[in-house]
């Protein structure tokens, strides 16, 4: 996979989101599997390509939900993202605290033949 991070635009018409975020893959009884342990999401499919697209349509559900809601930054936080409300940014938790906090994740880290990118995160709402 050539492409290592998702990337999500929304715009409400009066607000606009981009967003960006390391991924895992990985393959499994002929299925492909893309997941965000930073969001918890997780997309598939029978290719590379499909596993891919239906993470970025995860993902952009996600941002869109979330926002609409007004929820978005209590969702972050609970999952373990520094939030500064005031100026409209987030950075995802360290790759260590994934590991430790979310068991899930850590099962597939240790099982689980993952391809990943390790690049910092960062989300800013305009």
């Amino acid at each position: 996979m050539d492409k290592k991070r998702a990337n999500a635009k929304y715009s409400d018409g009066r607000q606009n989101i981009e967003f960006s975020v390391s991924i895992f893959l990985w393959e499994e009884n002929s299925i492909f599997y893309v997941y965000s342990p930073a969001l918890d999401l997780t997309g598939y499919g029978l290719t590379k390509d499909e596993a891919r697209e239906s993470f970025e349509t995860v993902l952009e559900e996600f941002i869109k939900y979330t926002h609409n809601k007004k929820t978005i930054f209590k969702e972050l936080e609970n999952l373990g993202w520094a939030v500064n409300k005031r100026r409209k940014r987030v950075v995802s938790p360290d790759f260590e605290d994934l590991l430790s906090e979310n068991e899930h994740f850590r099962h597939l880290y240790k099982s689980k033949d993952l391809v990943r990118d390790s690049s910092n995160v960062n989300l800013q709402l305009a």
